[in-house]
């Protein structure tokens, strides 16, 4: 049977392939997967304009109610007495001010909710250069899945956010560039659920290249260490000791700003410990030669 199925089929007239239909084999079903698939493709807009329109919005709405409010009190004041009670909230005498209460606390929780979570997106950091141009590789390699007017969004490049952002230092992101070296199988992702299948897409593995990364930096911090305590020794002029010392502070620098997401002051912290380090070398080396 499974011989005449194949006569059958290569007796069969040679039929051209129907044209591509990427909005419909392809479309938000493959983009969503896409992006859920790692935390380096998952980028949206943070929308920081019509967010700030939207809490000027609700600001002035709640600026109105306390305006009612403040009317309400101060007409209250001019009232006889039996109207003009403003210390109960059970026996409050004038509806309207309840009333305005009542519409007040909703749209103050609205408000509130709105503007902590903002704060919160919006502290979010940008979206790397890498971030977005995953996002434009996709475009370009399925040129015509989603609409175009609906890949606008890609183009707002200060406005986006990585959402699920992993902070990479700028080492990882020069060994992300040897693509040579990650289509190796050693820097690559083994196979998940989540993962698409794509000639195009490439997963590498965080934890093989974080071991790589730590391996550089062990091994150029013990060479920072190493290397001026054998240079000094060898050295004798004061002058050409301190260009060594002044050099290896700024290699050393060099190396914890690429190598690691630590702060300014941080940095700072470590080069002036470093310095020390370098200063007790110099001595001891000129003690040996007195």
């Amino acid at each position: 049977m499974s011989a005449g199925a194949i006569d059958s089929e290569e007796m069969a007239p040679e039929e051209t392939p129907p044209p591509p239909k990427p909005w419909k084999d392809e479309g938000y079903p493959a983009f969503s997967k896409w992006m859920a698939s790692s935390e380096d493709f998952l980028i949206l807009r943070r929308f920081r304009k019509v967010n700030t329109r939207a809490l000027l919005y609700l600001q002035n709405k709640v600026a109105r109610l306390e305006e009612d409010l403040d009317n309400i009190d101060a007409s209250a004041r001019q009232m006889p007495d039996e109207f003009a009670d403003s210390g109960t909230f059970r026996g409050d005498p004038l509806a309207a001010r309840t009333a305005t209460m009542e519409r007040a606390i909703p749209l103050l929780q609205q408000y509130n909710e709105f503007l902590v979570t903002y704060s919160q997106v919006n502290s979010w950091s940008t979206a790397q250069k890498y971030h977005t141009q995953n996002l434009d590789n996709w475009f370009w390699n399925h040129r015509g899945a989603i609409c175009e007017e609906e890949q606008e969004f890609a183009s707002h490049k200060d406005d986006l956010v990585a959402v699920l952002n992993r902070p990479k230092t700028p080492l990882r992101q020069l060994i992300e560039k040897f693509m040579p070296l990650l289509d190796t199988r050693l820097f690559r992702s083994a196979p998940r659920e989540q993962h698409v299948s794509s000639p195009t897409t490439v997963y590498l593995s965080n934890k093989r290249l974080d071991a790589v990364v730590f391996g550089v930096v062990i091994t150029l911090g013990l060479l920072l260490l190493l290397g001026p305590m054998w240079t000094l020794h060898f050295v004798v002029d004061g002058v050409k000791r301190l260009g060594i010392i002044t050099g290896f502070i700024f290699l050393f620098t060099a190396l914890l700003s690429s190598a690691t997401i630590a702060k300014p002051f941080e940095v700072l912290a470590a080069t002036a410990a470093y310095a020390a380090v370098l200063m007790v070398f110099l001595q001891m080396s000129g003690g040996e030669e007195a």
